[in-house]
């Protein structure tokens, strides 16, 4: 059998630059337009088998990304021999929980507007029959720094490329699995309520500086996810957040999915609706003036993320399951799971490494 010819390539039209946040997510330029964007790096690794469905997929998420305000768009795609780079929109503006310790005060109607504007992008994306799964603080970006800059939301689609297990991988080597709903760790299912659940768990998060279910490990935070255990505790924190912010948590974090309500749903909640009361919005403090919740969610943040544990999320997330199932679920062993994350790590390494010159000739087939 004679070997199988390279593949043909051609100049590449951006520039890589440094790499930006905790993702394998690179700056780049166009060279010709000078405009500035950011490109997500996948390692092609991740795609074996699904190569014939990535174009496919990857031109429904550019359509898909253009049609609402609060989503980044993806621009285009260029691959190497060893990676996947999708372009999207540049956001300069930080991330979202940077940006409200950076303010002077911060109010639950604050919260409200930043849980409606997600929660709108979340239900064009589920009415373009299209689930996040990876909604977390981290994904919420600002389009600029500038004071009024569009909330964006980042990292959408991405399981449309990846396989499931490859998905989950990349996105719990990297953070907690704080914002993963039950059924996931379940292995019952992904679909929209996930999203719900991941809402529930920001406005929780934005409420007061931490996460619901956080724990001393993953492994505690994981079982109490899955038992849905979790208070509006300590009191002090959560003193100056009306019952109507707390109702919209609970229904969030519904353990059972088929009873969490839709995104379109939560757009009707008395908590988002833009024309309620401001009084549902805020507790007033005893001089009538509306709670400043800056303080609380501050001291939440450092007392919480100081004793969080430094281990790989999916290695324990792999355990979690395999005592769930009694079994390792696509025959493969805990050691070899664990390698592989192992080895996302490595590519990672290796991507922030890559200086792009030439890319793989696009098919015109």
């Amino acid at each position: 059998m004679p070997p199988t010819p390279a593949p043909q390539t051609v100049p590449c039209q951006y520039k890589t630059g440094k790499t930006l946040g905790s993702a394998v997510v690179k700056e780049c330029v166009h060279i010709t337009t000078g405009e500035y964007y950011a490109c997500k790096v996948l390692n092609k690794k991740f795609l074996v088998g699904r190569e014939h469905m990535v174009r496919n997929e990857i031109a429904v998420l550019k359509r898909v990304s253009a049609g609402h305000k609060n989503i980044v768009q993806l621009h285009d795609f260029f691959e190497t021999t060893h990676n996947l780079y999708l372009v999207f929109d540049l956001c300069t503006g930080g991330e979202l929980f940077d940006r409200i310790c950076a303010r002077g005060s911060y109010f639950e109607k604050d919260a409200a507007n930043i849980v409606r504007t997600v929660t709108s992008a979340v239900k064009y994306l589920h009415d373009q029959g299209i689930v996040h799964r990876d909604l977390k603080p981290e994904n919420i970006l600002f389009k600029n720094k500038e004071e009024g800059a569009d909330l964006m939301l980042a990292d959408f689609g991405l399981s449309k490329v990846l396989d499931e297990d490859n998905f989950s991988i990349l996105t719990t080597t990297c953070g907690t699995p704080g914002y993963m709903a039950p059924e996931i760790f379940k292995k019952a299912g992904h679909g929209k309520p996930v999203d719900i659940w991941a809402i529930g768990v920001i406005t929780y998060f934005l409420l007061c500086g931490y996460t619901p279910f956080d724990r001393d490990s993953q492994y505690e935070e994981m079982q109490a996810i899955c038992n849905g255990d979790y208070k509006f505790e300590p009191a002090e924190y959560w003193a100056g957040v009306s019952n109507v912010a707390r109702n919209f948590v609970k229904k969030c974090l519904t353990i059972d999915p088929t009873n969490r309500p839709t995104a379109a749903q939560l757009l009707q909640d008395e908590w988002l609706k833009e024309d309620a009361d401001i009084s549902v919005k805020d507790v007033t403090s005893d001089s009538g003036a509306a709670v400043d919740l800056l303080p609380n969610v501050k001291a939440g943040f450092d007392a919480k993320g100081t004793f969080r544990k430094a281990v790989l999320g999916m290695m324990a997330v792999h355990r979690f399951q395999d005592q769930q199932h009694h079994t390792v679920d696509g025959g493969q062993t805990a050691e070899q799971k664990e390698q592989l994350v192992k080895e996302v790590e490595e590519m990672k390494r290796e991507a922030e490494k890559e200086d792009v010159q030439e890319v793989i000739q696009p098919s015109t087939a």
